[in-house]
């Protein structure tokens, strides 16, 4: 399974199929739920974990993936996250 990274470019244009993404939560949002962090020069910055899916050649829909397997959790540790 691929993760992808809260910068990873995605060519619309080229993804014909689904993909995960983390995604940085904003510090005034108090209402998603986070299920990975990064520290980053002393701060803690917290991912939530989307489902992509696109719609045409220039748009997608995200969607908020509030469980997360086994796989995911090894894949998301093995990019360097910390699960809580």
């Amino acid at each position: 399974m691929k993760i992808l990274g809260s910068t990873q470019y995605v060519d619309l244009a080229k993804q014909k199929e689904p993909w995960y993404q983390l995604d940085v939560i904003n510090m005034w949002d108090w209402g998603t739920k986070s299920i990975c962090f990064q520290e980053l020069s002393g701060t803690l910055i917290s991912y939530c974990l989307k489902i992509n899916t696109p719609i045409d050649g220039k748009s997608y829909q995200s969607t908020i993936v509030h469980l997360i397997n086994d796989e995911m959790k090894a894949e998301i540790i093995k990019m360097g996250y910390i699960i809580k």
